[in-house]
């Protein structure tokens, strides 16, 4: 469907590399969660093959709920686990009356990540300024400013900066456009192995670096996003979900997204949670300084250097 290379040594590798991102996620003050789930209709029979490989390579335990009965307090209950394992960042997953008594099982996932920057700025230097929003407006707000050692690399068309976080291999880049209104065209352009490159290719440069202050909150569903990627059979009654349960007539009725992120002075507060409704730095020579000023949109990433796994990846139109 997704063009995965997919076989039996997979789920076990996918689970191994979310333990380890957990264990090196949690040092020096930083915190990394993920936790998944899976809620299924009291009575439905899933494949024990299924069950397993959740249960024991996702860490995804699975909770009897009754849809039928009521769906809206198992609606109520999926979403209280949520803002649980997202440290209540994440609310209200599921809107009101988007399960039925046709929902047959849901699977979940959630992250939360709290980090602190190996170089934070200082608060007494955060000022206001201008940022150009798309409309060719601009608006007042908060910058946080600094000159300090940081990943950088430049292209034709942008600028790249990487911040890490104090002791945990992971890192804070954002790709921002050398003019004002070129975020669209860098979306449209950008492919996995442009990312792979530029940050391959980070070099340890003096920066001076305006980043705003800025907290940002989004909802969509991603049925229709995956349905392009490769899977429109699994939304319709063509679907064949056999490996899930023996019972016909399965597929997938949403799959909903909310993400929320803030950043300041101190590091970075961002928590994430998904969910498919199935129913029926070294000491250089100085030289001269980089400026990196993000006062336009731009697109930011949260990874894990290590294993260049993408824990979030948003862009940024309006601080405000």
């Amino acid at each position: 469907m997704l063009h995965l290379q997919y076989d039996s040594s997979y789920d076990a590798a996918l689970g191994a590399l979310l333990a380890d991102l957990n264990k090196n996620g949690n040092t020096e003050g930083n915190e990394l969660l993920t936790a998944n789930s899976l809620w299924l209709q009291n009575g439905f029979a899933v494949e024990p093959a299924f069950e397993k490989t959740l249960t024991y390579d996702y860490r995804a335990p699975l909770t009897l709920i009754d849809f039928i009965a009521d769906s809206e307090t198992a609606r109520a209950r999926i979403n209280s686990w949520t803002e649980e394992h997202t440290k209540q960042k994440i609310k209200n997953l599921f809107p009101a009356n988007s399960l039925d008594a046709q929902t047959r099982l849901i699977l979940t996932s959630a992250i939360y990540f709290y980090g602190k920057w190996q170089r934070p700025f200082v608060t007494s230097h955060t000022q206001p300024a201008a940022f150009n929003v798309p409309t060719g407006a601009t608006t007042q707000i908060k910058f946080m400013n600094q000159t300090s050692y940081f990943g950088y690399n430049e292209t034709p068309s942008a600028q790249i900066l990487e911040m890490r976080y104090a002791g945990t291999g992971i890192a804070f880049d954002i790709m921002l456009p050398k003019t004002i209104n070129g975020l669209p065209e860098l979306e449209k352009s950008l492919t996995t192995g442009d990312v792979t490159t530029w940050l391959g290719n980070l070099s340890v440069r003096n920066v001076k670096v305006s980043l705003p202050k800025f907290r940002a909150e989004s909802d969509f569903s991603m049925a229709r996003t995956l349905s392009m990627m490769g899977m429109p059979s699994a939304f319709t009654s063509k679907a064949d979900f056999s490996g899930i349960s023996l019972k016909h007539g399965l597929e997938i009725a949403q799959v909903v997204h909310k993400a929320f992120v803030d950043v300041a002075e101190q590091g970075t507060e961002a928590s994430a949670a998904s969910g498919v409704a199935v129913g029926l730095a070294p000491v250089h020579t100085p030289e001269p300084v980089v400026v990196f000023r993000a006062d336009h949109p731009f697109i930011f990433l949260i990874r894990d250097m290590r294993t260049e796994v993408v824990l979030f990846i948003g862009h940024l139109t309006n601080p405000r």
